[in-house]
């Protein structure tokens, strides 16, 4: 009687699968959906690009200082250190301690640029995002972390120049000031931005060889390229490219037929050359932007 009943069991659990495989597919029947594939969360960037910015940024000023000191001495830098009681500091000694104070200020005021941009301007774009008619017409024509990194090296320098005015155009030089042709101070802003850029390329490469990171070379050096042509522009306008202040002596041996810098327009200088490389490295993101980055659809922007 036991074996009759297990026999049974197992004849009750083998009937409707034979039967279900021979029956034929209902034609408009289709088979239900597998449930869709969670999309994985994307990755984080890795915690040391965090600190990519600081060192190119650190990188910058050594780029000016380093130059300041293999072309020119210790007599180009800020302190006074390198001149006695009564000391004239030669033009190319003083654009030189000014373009430590700019390239410094800049990069200070720069990294508190992403940093705001970090704390409130990512949310600041997403709203701007969520109030387009479709996510796809947000499109900034500029890196959004770029453009406030840009406003706080600006705005860096001016505050520099404002907490120096009272003390002296150029704080701690080390003695009184010679006269500045305008060639040797249009020529410095050149340097400015060709130390700057080499420091902070050099600085990159470096941190890119140690943590192994990679960067995207090709934009850097088109930013480089976009800052030192904004600068390049900016002299033009002035009438003339200047003269690259890069031996001592140099101030004496220039031109001084444009005439003399102001203290004024010395301490303007600063600004005007770090606001000239960042409308020059906006625009030339502006030009890569839109050279590598999809294009909108149609519809309102």
């Amino acid at each position: 009687m036991a074996r009759r009943i297990a026999a049974l069991f197992l004849l009750m659990l083998w009937l409707p699968t034979a039967v279900l495989a021979q029956v034929p597919a209902v034609p408009g029947m289709a088979a239900p959906a597998a449930p869709a594939p969670v999309p994985a969360a994307p990755p984080e960037a890795p915690a040391h690009d965090r600190w990519l910015p600081v060192v190119a940024g650190i990188g910058a000023i050594a780029g000016v200082v380093g130059f300041n000191i293999a072309a020119l001495g210790l007599q180009a830098l800020p302190g006074g250190l390198a001149y006695g009681t009564g000391a004239v500091v030669a033009a190319e000694m003083s654009v030189a301690m000014s373009r430590v104070y700019a390239v410094t200020s800049a990069v200070a005021g720069g990294l508190a640029g992403r940093f705001a941009y970090q704390e409130w301007g990512r949310d600041l774009e997403t709203a701007a995002a969520g109030a387009a008619e479709t996510a796809a017409a947000w499109w900034p024509p500029i890196d959004p972390e770029l453009l406030w990194a840009g406003v706080g090296a600006i705005a860096g320098v001016a505050v520099f120049n404002v907490l120096a005015a009272p003390f002296a155009t150029v704080p701690w030089a080390g003695g009184v000031l010679a006269a500045v042709p305008t060639e040797i101070a249009l020529g410095s802003r050149l340097v400015a931005g060709l130390s700057l850029a080499a420091g902070a390329i050099g600085a990159t490469a470096l941190y890119d060889w140690v943590t192994g990171h990679v960067s995207d070379y090709a934009r850097v050096s088109v930013l480089a390229a976009g800052a030192l042509g904004g600068i390049a522009v900016g002299n033009m306008l002035g009438g003339t490219l200047g003269t690259l202040p890069y031996y001592p002596g140099v101030g004496q041996a220039a031109s001084t037929a444009a005439g003399f810098a102001s203290a004024t327009a010395q301490a303007a200088s600063r600004v005007y050359v770090i606001t000239s490389g960042v409308v020059g490295a906006w625009a030339a993101d502006w030009a890569w932007r839109a050279a590598t980055v999809p294009k909108m659809p149609p519809g309102p922007r």
